[in-house]
């Protein structure tokens, strides 16, 4: 899959990195520094001349970043935001621990009492405010990847194939008569006994939709990826639609 630019301003998590191998190579009781052993311990300047220049790098790199302008045409890949594969299937529990563990070293008071060498020209507030809006497309990039729809959405954005709100050009007339089928069956219906049902077969629907967009995602079979996607997107708005009358009724 081509690769897109990496979000390199959550590098500052890649600096915290470094800068515990500094400490840790620095430390002649940490267990770092001693797995190195006396016969090897004349590296550890070099190791530590290493990290401190990936330090520096990563910083220099997140403010250059900064400062340019973002091509507003490069979707933001979510998936590197949150730290994750880039793929359909992922763990639910992964991703909850990916995003409670971002959210939490982005929080204003996880090094407030701590001052870190930055960009010269950075103050403490503009400091706040970068963290503030990490914050933001970490939230953003959860919700996204967190939901089959919009995970496969995505997927199709950054393999530059997208597809439009209900675009049924992708759909068959087949496929387009059932779901107006299935829409009239949801307009007739009044009761709660006669909604359900339609409410259990469209989820289904998608359930299985979610297992061929899971094959066809790993197998990078751009079309049927599409198609499946075009297809879970108007079942889902089905199911909207079953859930808001249902809604009325109760």
């Amino acid at each position: 899959l081509q690769q897109q630019p990496r979000h390199v301003a959550y590098d500052h998590f890649r600096i915290k990195l470094f800068e515990t191998m500094i400490r840790q190579f620095t430390n002649v009781s940490s267990p770092l520094s001693h797995a190195l052993g006396r016969r090897h311990r004349n590296l550890i300047p070099f190791a530590v001349s290493f990290a401190q220049y990936g330090t520096q790098f990563l910083r220099d790199l997140s403010c250059a970043a900064r400062e340019t302008p973002e091509d507003e045409d490069v979707p933001h890949d979510h998936f590197d935001i949150l730290g994750i594969d880039r793929s359909f299937v992922i763990s639910p529990q992964e991703l909850k621990s990916k995003y409670k563990h971002l959210m939490k070293e982005l929080h204003p008071d996880k090094h407030s009492s701590i001052h870190e060498p930055s960009c010269s020209s950075r103050t403490l507030d503009e400091e706040k405010a970068l963290k503030a809006s990490m914050a933001t497309d970490v939230t953003r990039a959860y919700g996204v990847i967190v939901n089959p729809l919009s995970r496969a959405l995505h997927l199709l954005e950054l393999w530059g194939a997208p597809i439009g709100e209900g675009d049924s050009s992708i759909l068959g007339n087949n496929l387009l008569m059932e779901i107006m089928e299935v829409r009239e069956d949801i307009e007739n219906a009044s009761t709660d006994e006669e909604l359900r049902p339609l409410l259990e077969s469209c989820r289904f629907k998608q359930n299985d939709l979610c297992d061929q967009l899971a094959e066809a995602f790993r197998e990078e079979r751009v079309d049927d990826a599409r198609f499946l996607t075009a297809q879970l997107q108007y079942w889902n708005r089905i199911e909207e639609t079953v859930l808001d009358k249902i809604s009325h009724i109760h």
